[in-house]
């Protein structure tokens, strides 16, 4: 006996056309040697490694997520941002558009100089922990003028510098990248207001680094926490 659907049964619901706009756009796949960020924990990963199978790329030197706190700049006490030294005076922002809706958070620090230098800063704890590592220091940075932010990594009283940002409508990228001596006896990261004046958004900062091989946890996606989730 033959047996035929349903009249009623749906068919052809399946969108044909993909969504090119806004910000559930569909960009294709990435390339399988694309350097991405793992939106959960902030690991920065590398997808032709992470899709096989993490264990037989056991040895690798993948140590830590982001070693930043608050660095997405959602929580705030008395006016400051949590965990970080401030000099000078910033401001909480949570106007849609002026935070970096990729950390999933709602917040942003406004940095407004004005003839004045302004800095953040967070020291490590253990600043050995960076030892013979190699370590990135990023953030994402929102102004309309030129040179007003760079960032600035301090290793053994030795300071590394970004390039400053330059004038946009969208958030930049700034990142320092630094090989660290054997011995690491000091670490801070700034972030610096000290040329142009002007108002700037900052907001996902993250410092993260390779150092001894170790052998990973989890089996697939991020080695570092196992999330499929990138950005």
């Amino acid at each position: 006996m033959e047996l035929h659907p349903s009249p009623t049964a749906r068919r052809g619901n399946v969108p044909h056309d993909a969504v090119t706009v806004g910000v559930h756009a569909d960009k294709g796949a990435y390339p399988a040697s694309k350097e991405v960020w793992c939106k959960q924990c902030g690991f920065r990963c590398n997808l032709a490694r992470d899709a096989r199978g993490i264990n037989e790329f056991a040895g690798e030197t993948i140590t830590s997520g982001n070693e930043l706190t608050n660095g997405s700049f959602e929580n705030w006490t008395a006016g400051n941002p949590d965990d970080w030294t401030v000099s000078g005076s910033v401001t909480q922002n949570q106007t849609p558009g002026y935070y970096d809706w990729r950390d999933n958070g709602l917040s942003s620090c406004q940095i407004t100089r004005s003839g004045s230098t302004i800095f953040l800063s967070q020291a490590m704890a253990t600043p050995s922990d960076f030892n013979g590592n190699t370590l990135i220091f990023g953030a994402r940075v929102k102004c309309s003028t030129n040179r007003v932010i760079w960032l600035r990594v301090d290793v053994s009283g030795t300071s590394y510098y970004s390039a400053y940002n330059v004038a946009q409508q969208r958030f930049q990228e700034l990142h320092v990248l630094v090989n660290c001596p054997d011995t690491v006896s000091s670490l801070t990261v700034y972030i610096q207001a000290d040329s142009e004046d002007g108002t700037a958004y900052v907001d996902s900062c993250y410092l993260s680094r390779d150092g001894n091989p170790t052998t990973v946890a989890v089996n697939a996606a991020c080695p570092h926490c196992g999330s499929y989730n990138y950005f």
